[in-house]
Formats: C-alpha cells, structure tokens, sequence
C-alpha cells in the first residue's frame, strides 16, 4: 500500500466516523443500564448498543467498499460480519468502536471512535474521532500528524496537529509503581481508580489539548492506547516502553496485544520521566 492508497483509504473513514458517532452520540442519553463482558475493572467491563452498532457500521462499509482488506474489531467475536473479510489480508483496519464505554455510558463526552490500519504488520496510520468535540486526531506514516473538525471529510481539509506540553500531569493505568516514582515532579492519576469527571482529563488526546504531558501505563491495550500513542509520536512527541527502550509495537503492530507503554509530549519530559523510572547502575 502506497502513500496514496493509504490516504484514500482515511478520506473514506472520515465521514463513516461522523456518520457513526452522530449514531453513538444520539442514543447516549438512551442508554440504559450497563451491559457488561469481561474484564478486570469497570472500564474494560463496559460495552453498550453503540459499540456493536458503530462495529457493524464500519464493518459494513468496509465490506462494501474494500472487499479485499481485513477487519479486526474489538468487537469481532461478537459480529456476524467477522467469517466475511479475508483472513490473509496484507492490509488491516482495526477499530475500537467507542474507546472509553464507561464513560459513554455514565454521559460523559471524553469516549472516541478509534481505527487504525496496519499495511505488512506495520502500523502506516491512526485516527482519532471524539464525536461529542466534533475533533479528529489523525496520523498518517510519512505525513506526519493532522486535525481537523467534523467538517474534514478529506485528509487535505486538515491542519497539522502537534502536542502540547508544560501541565506536569501524567495519566497511568494500572501502574501504581510508576506513580509512585513520578509523584514529586508530576501529578499523576490513574484513569480507573482515581477517575474524577470534574478534572475533566479522560481521554489521551489531552496530550494534544495542553492539560496532559504524558500517559504511563502497564498492559496498556494497542488497539486504542496504542493508536493514540502512533498519533502523538507523529505530532511530536515520544512513545517508549516504560523501560526506555523503543516502541517496536508500530512496526510489528497486534491490535489484541498490550504493552507497558510511556507516551509524552515532548523529548525533553521523555527523558525526565525515564529518570525517574529507571534504575541506573
């Protein structure tokens, strides 16, 4: 897949994701009680109507429109479109069809749609698409990182995206150690157990926003985290284990896999959380 087909392939997601998330966005207030699957906290437990509605959505215009690329869902084991896509595919789209259900499904607007496409094992691009901001986050290999409202149904309408840093906060998951060692340079909370609707920082696109510097986290999911990891290293910023080592998940990307993973703004905060993270001899 070439550069162009890689960019005609994100111009024909664009509206497909405003479409659905008018669809998740409309029925929010409807939902009901939570539904539930498996998991080891509240977060990873969610799932909702929109979830299975927004998959089959993308599933279907995939199917209609590229018959020959594959499809992972988070989603997929439940979705009657799953046996229809080609299991060889050299080329992937992966989506987490709303990424952050639990807050979806409690009325908040920090959830997004997220996709992602993999040419060869290789992560070449990632999208973003937060309905109830109406923003898109977008990073495209060998372009570089881009944004753009709900009115961008081409990559060409964006602008360039960069991060944003100076808020000295840091988001983790599932890491209390690395909290622990971040805590007298940083004001670090964990996305699940210090969940705060009044801070109002839920979603890793506030490394893009200014409020967030970076987002630590062990067996953090690829399917979204990393994605959103792909978007920020495109727009300036650094992605690494949480050992300092580097990020190989792009280049050999599994959308079911997960990772210790630090994500930052800037190369200058990388460093200073890496020495407080790691032990040197």
């Amino acid at each position: 897949m070439d550069r162009d087909e890689t960019v005609a392939l994100i111009d024909h997601y664009l509206p497909v994701l405003v479409t659905a998330g008018d669809y998740a966005h409309r029925i929010q207030a409807s939902i009901a009680g939570p539904e539930q699957k498996s998991g080891g906290n509240a977060w990873t437990r969610a799932l909702t109507d929109a979830d299975l509605m927004v998959q089959h959505f993308v599933e279907i215009t995939t199917l209609s429109c590229w018959p020959g690329i594959g499809f992972y869902g988070e989603e997929s084991a439940q979705s009657a479109n799953t046996k229809y896509f080609p299991p060889d595919a050299v080329t992937v789209v992966h989506l987490d069809p709303v990424n952050g259900t639990y807050l979806y499904q409690n009325q908040r607007d920090g959830w997004d749609i997220v996709l992602s496409i993999r040419h060869d094992r290789r992560l070449v691009a990632a999208l973003s698409y937060m309905p109830v901001r109406g923003r898109f986050y977008v990073a495209v290999d060998g372009i570089g990182a881009l944004t753009g409202d709900r009115c961008s149904r081409r990559l060409a309408d964006m602008t360039p995206l960069t991060t944003r840093t100076g808020s000295r906060r840091c988001l983790t998951y599932q890491a209390p150690d690395v909290q622990q060692r971040l805590a007298p340079a940083f004001e670090c909370f964990d996305i699940v157990a210090d969940d705060d609707p009044a801070r109002g920082i839920d979603n890793l696109n506030d490394l893009f926003t200014g409020k967030l510097d970076a987002f630590a986290c062990r067996q953090g999911s690829l399917l979204d985290w990393g994605a959103t990891a792909f978007i920020a290293a495109q727009a300036g910023g650094c992605a690494s284990y949480l050992d300092g080592s580097e990020f190989a998940a792009f280049e050999a990307f599994d959308p079911q896999g997960t990772a210790d993973m630090l994500v930052t703004t800037s190369p200058d905060t990388h460093r200073d959380m890496l020495s407080m993270l790691v032990d040197r001899d």
